[in-house]
Parts: C-alpha cells; sequence; structure tokens
C-alpha cells in the first residue's frame, strides 16, 4: 500500500515497512477525510464524513492501537530526556513537545473502553454502520431516521458530527505527532533507478517507513517491497492502460524514515 503526498513539485510515496505504521497512515487518512468533509454543508459530504467515521471507529476498537501509540510516544519521550540528561539543552520546539506528548498520554490513557459507545447509544446509527457495506443498503425507507437527520442544518449536523469524532481525537493527536516525528527524521536523498529498477540492501538497518518523491512531470509509479534485508522498487508507466516496467533510468528521491 502506498500513502500519496504531493508535495510543490513533488509528488511523495509512502511505503510502510511494518504493520503499525501501516494502521498510521490508514488511520491519518480516514481521520484528514472526515475532518475535510465535515466542513462542507452538503448532506452527501456529512453522509460520507459518517461512513468515514465508521471506518475510523472500526481500526481504532482495536486495543493494540493505543497501546502502540502509547509506547511510540512514551519512546519519543524517554529519547528527548536523554537528551536533557546529557546537557544537551532542548530547542523550545522540542520542550514543547514533550509538553504536547504529556497531554496526548492522559488523553489516550482516559479514552473509554469502547470507543465506538456512540453507536450503542444510538440505534440508527449502529443500523447505518451496518448497511453501509450493503450496495444501495441506505435509504429513507430503511432508515427514517437519518434521512431525517440529513435533512436537519448544517451546523446541527455538523456538530453531532463533532460530538461523534471527539473520542477519537486522542488517537489522532497522538499518531500526527509519531508520523510527523518519523517524517521529519530523515533526510530525502537523490538516486537513479537504472531501466526503471532500484534495489538497496539494508545492511541490519530497522526503518518503519520508506517516502519516495518524483516530480510531477514523471508518468511513472512505484511498486516498492521489502523486508528485512533489502528494499526494491520497480517504476511502473502509467501511459499504458496495463502497467509495465519502465525502460528509462528513473530520477528520485528516497527518505529512509526510522525513530
Amino acid at each position: 500500500m502506498h500513502s500519496i503526498l504531493v508535495v510543490d513539485s513533488v509528488i511523495v510515496y509512502e511505503f510502510p515497512l511494518n504493520e503499525h505504521v501501516r494502521t498510521l497512515l490508514k488511520l491519518e487518512r480516514l481521520f484528514q477525510q472526515t475532518l475535510q468533509l465535515m466542513k462542507q454543508d452538503t448532506p452527501l459530504a456529512h453522509h460520507t464524513a459518517l461512513t468515514t467515521l465508521f471506518c475510523l471507529m472500526e481500526i481504532n476498537a482495536r486495543n493494540e492501537v493505543k497501546t502502540d501509540l502509547q509506547m511510540d510516544l512514551s519512546r519519543l519521550r524517554q529519547r528527548l530526556n536523554s537528551n536533557r540528561e546529557a546537557q544537551q539543552p532542548l530547542p523550545d520546539t522540542q520542550d514543547g513537545i514533550i509538553q504536547q506528548i504529556d497531554h496526548i498520554l492522559v488523553a489516550l490513557q482516559a479514552l473509554p473502553a469502547r470507543i465506538d459507545q456512540v453507536l450503542r447509544e444510538r440505534e440508527w446509527l449502529a443500523a447505518i454502520k451496518q448497511r453501509a457495506n450493503i450496495p444501495g443498503g441506505i435509504n429513507e425507507f430503511d432508515v427514517p431516521y437519518y434521512h431525517y437527520w440529513q435533512h436537519l442544518p448544517a451546523t446541527q449536523r455538523r456538530a453531532d458530527l463533532v460530538s461523534w469524532l471527539a473520542p477519537t481525537l486522542p488517537v489522532y493527536h497522538a499518531l500526527d505527532l509519531v508520523l510527523r516525528h518519523l517524517r521529519e527524521n530523515a533526510q530525502p536523498v537523490a538516486l537513479l533507478a537504472q531501466q526503471g529498477l532500484y534495489q538497496q540492501s539494508l545492511n541490519g538497518r530497522h526503518g518503519h517507513l520508506l517516502r519516495i518523491g518524483l516530480g510531477r512531470g514523471e508518468a511513472v509509479v512505484p511498486e516498492t517491497s521489502a523486508n528485512r534485508h533489502a528494499i526494491h522498487i520497480r517504476f511502473l508507466s502509467f501511459a499504458s492502460p496495463t502497467p509495465t516496467c519502465c525502460a528509462d533510468n528513473i530520477e528520485f528521491q528516497l527518505c529512509f524514515c526510522s525513530p
């Protein structure tokens, strides 16, 4: 799975190197979609925000998400404190990060046991979630309560969405900090893929995330695979209906992100 970010004239493709980061990237995308859709006013945008929120709740219901994020934040806090104990003055930004970590850890600890409690409190929401995976399954004759909700003023629908999203926000704040630190902890290296192929031995290095940068003018996409020994990247031509390996040399940037 590649996550795609567009930065100025470069398109950045992100590839997780472990299951934990894969889950965080999925959650990040879902949170971003939900928050963006909530800003709009149409019933269709709020419907999509709600169905995306259901996906968030389902992933967040796994206990390991919260536990792994707490471990990530604790390790980051420990590294920053180690710098302080080594009498290396921390920049104000890093001192602020420690305070932010403390606030987020408290919020994560206070999360309810069931993050989808709102579905248990409102049966019609649970019915919407159940029917969301059925093609054409959400209709006014199946769930009239939902039809009524969609005709409420946009401000009221948005207020409801905000309240339903609120229990998951500590997770968003945690993963945002973890991923931001991971991304900023590596510098891009300019590389060349000979005839569209690139391979790099890891030599014992352990990474969490790959970031592959390509110029917007390059009509190719990276197909990435990795194991504990090596990274393999194959650039596929986007010009033909059937993806084929590009025969040209491709210039790209690579970030090997580790905590």
